[in-house]
């Protein structure tokens, strides 16, 4: 099950049904009603997105949890959450993409992109990435670690214990999970710049086993303003590997960044560059029953974000 599939020759008018059939599906309907809601049948495509981003703020527990007295707001937390609407929720949630999104389409890709971050998944997703390619039997791609510099907070060094006690940074994960998943390799060739602002870092590593690996340390193309983001990644991805346009690209991640990473992958390597993407999310078994990203609040706060990239992109689309 792939969730946007996106090929590099899609027109606008594809692009546009693929949201429609997204935002008209009868679990997301189920969502909206259960919250006392109702999926608009009329109005142009960007209209009913739009009103389906005001309704979401209903959904935007990060900001609301911590306030009061707002008018409208039915609940706060996840412990709000009826066991019927949590039903909803996950049923709504496998149906989106944001479960059950672990099988590539194809048995041959130019890149396969594994996306990195602080947490013990970041780890998982190099694991899937090889089980992938063991799988399929893929040879003939470049796996490209991609992470930051960023210094690895408390809870996340905690997280990071288990497998990677002497991490200080994102990179410093990427590395331990290269050498984890592939066995006691070492870079073959590395090229970077270190700077005190970490924004400005970057590294780029190459490793040789049965397929090319390079790990990459995107810096951030505004480092006195943040660090890098995922726009920043994909536009360092391009410039440092020279990568052509019209390429095969298959994202790696945790199952409930699936629908939102590949609507940014459209967003930065489909439309500009016509390459084709596709995204894929380890299986959730793999996480702990307890891990904080597969509760129903969680999926609702996804729902909305993706909600509002499909907003951002039908308007670049006009």
């Amino acid at each position: 099950m792939n969730t946007f599939p996106f090929k590099g020759d899609m027109n606008n008018s594809s692009i546009q049904y693929m949201f429609e059939e997204w935002i008209t599906t009868p679990e997301l309907e189920a969502l909206v009603h259960s919250f006392g809601g109702t999926l608009q049948k009329k109005g142009t495509l960007v209209e009913r997105v739009n009103k389906l981003i005001r309704f979401s703020d209903i959904w935007d527990f990060k900001s609301r949890q911590n306030m009061a007295d707002i008018e409208n707001v039915r609940w706060t937390n996840g412990k709000e959450l009826s066991s019927e609407q949590q039903k909803i929720i996950l049923a709504a949630a496998r149906k989106l993409g944001f479960i059950g999104c672990t099988m590539p389409s194809q048995k041959s890709y130019d890149y396969i992109l594994v996306l990195g971050d602080e947490e013990k998944s970041c780890l998982l997703q190099m694991k899937y990435a090889k089980e992938i390619c063991d799988k399929y039997g893929i040879s003939d791609s470049n796996m490209v670690g991609l992470t930051g510099m960023k210094k690895i907070i408390k809870s996340g060094q905690t997280t990071q214990d288990t497998y990677a006690s002497n991490a200080k940074t994102e990179f410093d994960l990427m590395e331990t999970e290269v050498r984890k998943v592939f066995g006691s390799l070492e870079p073959k060739e590395r090229k970077a710049y270190i700077s005190k602002n970490s924004n400005k870092s970057w590294v780029r590593e190459y490793y040789y086993n049965n397929i090319p690996i390079i790990l990459l340390v995107t810096l951030s193309e505004e480092p006195e303003e943040h660090r890098s983001n995922m726009e920043d990644t994909f536009t360092f991805f391009m410039k440092q590997l020279e990568v052509g346009c019209g390429i095969n690209v298959l994202l790696v991640t945790s199952s409930v960044l699936v629908p939102y990473q590949q609507l940014k992958a459209i967003e930065m390597l489909g439309i500009p560059y016509n390459d084709s993407v596709e995204t894929v999310g380890f299986p959730n078994e793999w996480l702990d029953s307890l891990d904080e990203t597969q509760k129903p609040e969680n999926y609702l706060q996804e729902i909305r974000t993706v909600l509002q990239v499909i907003g951002r992109l039908l308007d670049d689309l006009k």
